[in-house]
């Protein structure tokens, strides 16, 4: 398959500086309360949720400000196109330490047609489909990292609602990837460590986010194993 036609909005493939654009996003991420990719508590898994403390306020809060955090991020998603795409959100990425994720069951690989939010307590995955897909990922708590990552493409999760009840659902597709991506979260795994080839890792900064899946396949700008925990460890 030929590559991709260069496009205007991407820089040079040495250029791993932060950028104006860089800037800029780190400053609205802030803004939401997310926890900067560099601290320690986005790699420590957190345990599960008492389920006798969900009608609690502690517990209620923790999904208020997930809500709130994301539903922000989502509106301004649609202002601006070097906003990342919220599909999805772990209470670890808050500064929260409960086993708490949205996840949206309706966005498309696209990143379009983005329904409500579905909040899971406790989610476990009980069963994974032998098939497996390769997909882009990117995340709040990654920085310029994104990547392919190769993830089942069906699970099955049992989880506990908001209201504490018992759920048992089987997700395929794309929501299937979110729910893994979140899922990882609450065990202190950030997608780039499931990534074994330095090919599938890139550098991407926030003025190439617009045209970064058109040239995903032939990404200049890579971000070796190495780099990538060089960047964590601030």
């Amino acid at each position: 398959m030929p590559a991709s036609k260069p496009s205007a909005l991407l820089l040079p493939p040495d250029l791993y500086d932060v950028t104006a654009g860089d800037k800029r996003r780190t400053a609205q991420e802030k803004l939401l309360g997310m926890l900067p990719p560099q601290s320690p508590q986005l790699s420590q898994p957190v345990p599960p949720v008492d389920p006798k403390l969900i009608p609690a306020p502690v517990i209620q809060s923790v999904i208020q400000k997930l809500l709130i955090a994301s539903g922000s991020q989502r509106q301004n998603s649609q202002e601006r196109k070097t906003h990342r795409m919220l599909v999805g959100l772990a209470a670890p990425q808050l500064g929260e330490p409960y086993r708490i994720i949205l996840i949206d069951e309706r966005v498309t690989s696209a990143r379009t047609h983005g329904g409500r939010l579905t909040c899971l307590i406790n989610p476990k995955v009980v069963w994974r489909s032998r098939e497996t897909e390769e997909g882009r990922e990117g995340c709040f708590s990654a920085g310029p990292v994104w990547g392919l990552v190769r993830r089942p493409v069906a699970v099955k999760v049992r989880a506990l609602t908001p209201s504490g009840d018992k759920i048992e659902r089987v997700f395929e597709g794309f929501t299937a990837r979110i729910v893994q991506h979140e899922i990882d979260h609450l065990d202190g795994i950030r997608f780039p460590d499931r990534i074994r080839s330095d090919r599938k890792r890139h550098w991407v900064h926030a003025e190439e986010i617009p045209v970064y899946p058109e040239n995903i396949q032939h990404w200049p700008r890579l971000c070796s194993k190495d780099r990538w925990k060089r960047y964590i460890s601030g």
